[in-house]
């Protein structure tokens, strides 16, 4: 999610070219938490075991369609898991559990993939919402409303990150085959896969920036980041910066967050020539950052699975 922040701030830099702009945008800058409005702020103190993921994704995404019905929405997600919990009988064996969740939400609901050249593109695909309006999704929001079901079964799967990519993992100790992929009907991969596949480096395995199992409330700051990037098109640039700036501090070992601050305090730099210096500053802290965990460009992911395809 991270590749084209920049040529989300053209808006915003036509807006600080005008007389008088500067120090406004700077004091929404210095604002902080207060762009992030109260219902989504709720959610982020929630004590972990009150998360909600279904909930909190939908709250989420009212912030861009207000007229939303969160609770009208969360019944959806019930009744997805209720018939995966008819089918389950109860069953604690894991491989069983996978195998039913696959069938009711891919095959019986028939949530898929959409491999359109353009789908990574469409806002709805980054919305709980919008998933299970449309039943496509890309590899942000398929595995954002299988874990959202699995939660209302009290399944433990949980998000993992790979670099431009995200699965899901069936944590337990006693299971081989953890690993989901929602983008392929609920296959399974190893983590081996996951290295090659998306050129993940290893400094990115060694600081769990990548394949890391994540928490709840660490997927809240991918949440926020998903939000971070529609802000950014909307030109509402200290929000973006706000919601990034969250993101990495409920998950500050994830690479890509600090990247995507790189990439707006660049562009700020270049648009406002009063504080090109102190913006040039802070891209260059969160550009070591990044580094640091051992951040893979999404280029670089493109190279890995044409150079996968041709062999």
């Amino acid at each position: 999610m991270n590749q084209s922040f920049g040529s989300r701030l053209n808006a915003v830099a036509l807006l600080l070219l005008m007389p008088g702009v500067f120090g406004l945008f700077d004091a929404a800058l210095a604002s902080g938490n207060q762009a992030i409005p109260p219902s989504i702020q709720q959610q982020l103190n929630l004590p972990k075991d009150q998360i909600d993921l279904g909930i909190a994704a939908l709250t989420f995404a009212k912030e861009f369609y207000p007229d939303l019905d969160v609770a009208t929405y969360s019944k959806r997600i019930d009744l997805i898991a209720d018939k995966a919990r008819q089918l389950s009988q109860g069953t604690e064996d894991p491989e069983t559990r996978i195998r039913i969740l696959n069938t009711v939400i891919h095959q019986m609901e028939g949530f898929h993939y959409d491999h359109s050249p353009f789908a990574r593109s469409r806002q709805d695909y980054y919305f709980l919402n919008g998933i299970l309006d449309t039943k496509q999704g890309i590899c942000y929001s398929l595995p954002l409303l299988y874990i959202a079901v699995a939660q209302r079964l009290g399944y433990p799967l949980y998000p993992v990150l790979a670099p431009d990519h995200i699965f899901v993992r069936y944590v337990d100790p006693n299971f081989t085959e953890q690993n989901i992929e929602t983008t392929s009907g609920g296959k399974y991969f190893p983590d081996q896969y996951y290295i090659e596949a998306f050129a993940v480096s290893q400094r990115g395995l060694k600081s769990g920036s990548y394949l890391r199992t994540l928490t709840y409330r660490q997927f809240l700051g991918h949440m926020l980041a998903a939000s971070a990037v529609f802000h950014g098109r909307n030109a509402a640039t200290f929000k973006t910066i706000a919601y990034l700036e969250k993101a990495a501090q409920l998950n500050p070992r994830f690479a890509d967050h600090y990247d995507n601050l790189r990439i707006v305090y660049t562009d700020l730099s270049e648009v406002n020539p009063h504080l090109a210096t102190t913006y040039r500053e802070k891209a260059e802290r969160y550009a070591r950052k990044a580094q640091e965990l051992g951040f893979v460009d999404p280029d670089n992911v493109k190279r890995a699975q044409q150079i996968r395809g041709k062999s």
